[in-house]
């Protein structure tokens, strides 16, 4: 029962992102439906009890995460980064640890950490749609850098 609330949870995500989210967002969202595929493929994968291919697999799905985190200006997506981090650094733990009993530990880590990843879905349609709108209103990120005496990073631009 859980599992279907939560693949419903995750549809419904990766929904916004295709419905409201720009070219980024619709990247992130086949990617999540690849991997809700691919894990399944590559979950038989493992080095002792050592989920190998789920491991690689997170692993290649952080790496797209961090480029696009990296050439976009998307604030969700970092947040997405380390999240998925987090769910990465679970698998390590459980290769690092061989032989203790960590594993329903990283599972249940790694299973709050998807719901955060989820939500962060829903957060990353909704800057999309607003960054629209913004823009739709002739604002523009030039225009928000404002002067400021607390931080002197104003002169820093980002390429």
């Amino acid at each position: 029962m859980i599992t279907i609330a939560i693949t419903v949870f995750t549809l419904a995500g990766v929904l916004a992102l295709f419905w409201f989210g720009g070219w980024e967002e619709r990247v992130v969202g086949a990617m999540v439906l690849v991997l809700l595929v691919l894990v399944r493929v590559v979950e038989p994968i493992q080095i002792g009890n050592w989920r190998a291919g789920v491991a690689a697999l997170e692993l290649a799905f952080l790496i797209a995460i961090l480029w696009l985190t990296y050439a976009r200006d998307r604030w969700w997506l970092t947040a997405l980064a380390g999240f998925q981090l987090i769910s990465v650094l679970t698998h390590v733990v459980l290769l690092l640890a061989a032989g203790r009993h960590f594993v329903w530990t990283a599972v249940t880590i790694r299973l709050e950490v998807w719901l955060l990843i989820c939500i962060t879905f829903f957060v990353g349609a909704w800057e999309a749609w607003a960054a629209r709108r913004f823009a739709r209103e002739g604002g523009s990120h030039a225009q928000d850098k404002h002067r400021s005496g607390l931080v002197g990073l104003d002169a820093i631009q980002r390429p």
